[in-house]
C-alpha cells in the first residue's frame, strides 16, 4: 500500500480510524472495562497552544500514572511534556485532572526505571512490548536510556 506524506497506511488507519472511536468509547461506561489499561490524555501544545487528545497504554500506581512512549524517537506528543503540564486523562470511564511532565531516561534513569516497573506491574505483557532485558528492577542507565515514560500526578 502506498504511503500517505510519509507517514506509513498503518499508523494513518490507527490515528484517523481508529484512535477516535476509541476515544470517544473511552469516555462511557465501556469505557470501565476497556479504559484498565486504555487512557484518554489531553494536553495542550506548548508551541502552537491547541488542545490535543491521544489514546495511550497506563499503568496506575496509587495516584501516579505511568504512560510508556513507544519509539519515542518517532512520537513528538510527548515533547510538550518536558516541562510539566495540567493534562486531562479519562481512566476507565473516568474524567481525572493531573499535572504530567515526560520521565527521558537518558537524564533521568532512575525515575524512568520507576516508571517501567509499575508499567510492567500494571499491563500484561508489557516487558515484552518493551523488549526489556531481564528484571525491570535490575536494568542499569543504560538499559533506560532510550526510554521516555510519561508520568502523571493525579490532582
Amino acid at each position: 500500500m502506498a504511503e500517505t506524506a510519509r507517514v506509513p497506511v498503518q499508523l494513518w488507519l490507527t490515528n484517523r480510524v481508529a484512535n477516535p472511536g476509541l476515544r470517544r468509547l473511552l469516555r462511557t461506561r465501556a469505557g470501565r472495562r476497556l479504559g484498565r489499561h486504555l487512557a484518554v490524555i489531553g494536553y495542550t501544545g506548548t508551541r502552537t497552544g491547541r488542545p490535543h487528545e491521544l489514546v495511550a497504554g497506563y499503568a496506575r500506581a496509587g495516584d501516579t500514572v505511568w504512560i510508556w512512549v513507544g519509539n519515542p524517537g518517532t512520537k513528538r506528543w510527548w515533547r510538550n511534556l518536558r516541562t510539566p503540564a495540567d493534562v486531562d486523562l479519562w481512566l476507565a470511564g473516568e474524567h481525572v485532572a493531573a499535572r504530567a511532565a515526560a520521565v527521558e531516561g537518558a537524564t533521568r534513569p532512575e525515575e524512568c526505571r520507576d516508571g517501567v516497573v509499575a508499567y510492567v506491574e500494571g499491563v500484561p505483557g508489557a516487558a515484552r512490548a518493551m523488549r526489556l532485558p531481564g528484571d525491570p528492577r535490575s536494568l542499569d542507565r543504560q538499559a533506560v536510556r532510550g526510554v521516555v515514560m510519561v508520568r502523571a500526578d493525579l490532582a
